[in-house]
């Protein structure tokens, strides 16, 4: 799953990648570490692509009553999309959420390994979907490096890495998500593999 993401980048240069400005009067401040369970607000571009708005992480669906537990809709499932009650709604409401990285932990044994896992510390984005300004990453099976990073539950979120994944994922359309990251674990050992 995905409930750490980093987005040390300023305005300007998430501007400058995504080709879109933030709403007027936006004031985001960079974070090498925002906490899923924190519920911050995050760079999102919508399906809609006017421009780059901030959104609470952890999708509230129209039904939800005050109680909803938004903890439970940080991420969805791609397999299941269209069927939990909680994003189905959702599925057309495609976004993307723009990071420059994310964190998992490797177990081994009862040792817990953090990885920060990024594109070369480039801005990238993770496919999501949202309702009234809140939203969930969507998660797949770990494939690539994060198969042997993400070991304890196998998955990984759905990351883009240029213009035309980001584009049909946005309009709906199959996409592969991007394998080839950079990483390094957070004790400055080197990985043996």
């Amino acid at each position: 799953m995905c409930f750490h993401v980093k987005v040390t980048k300023k305005k300007e240069q998430i501007e400058k990648k995504s080709k879109l400005k933030f709403k007027p009067d936006v004031i985001f401040t960079p974070n090498p570490h925002f906490k899923g369970f924190d519920h911050p607000k995050l760079p999102v571009i919508t399906n809609k692509k006017n421009n780059i708005d901030l959104f609470e992480w952890g999708l509230v669906p129209d039904w939800a009553h005050d109680d909803f537990n938004s903890n439970n809709t940080l991420n969805a499932r791609v397999e299941t999309l269209d069927e939990k009650p909680s994003f189905r709604d959702s599925f057309e409401n495609r976004c993307v959420v723009v990071i420059d990285g994310f964190y998992e932990w490797r177990h081994e044994g009862k040792n817990k390994i953090k990885y920060t896992i990024d594109l070369n510390d480039d801005i990238f984005f993770l496919a999501g979907i949202y309702n009234n300004e809140t939203f969930s990453i969507v998660t797949t099976e770990a494939l690539g490096i994060m198969e042997y990073i993400h070991n304890s539950k196998n998955r990984m979120p759905i990351a883009l890495a240029d213009d035309t994944s980001v584009s049909k994922w946005l309009n709906c359309e199959p996409i592969s998500p991007f394998t080839d990251f950079t990483y390094h674990r957070e004790d400055g050992q080197v990985s043996l593999f």
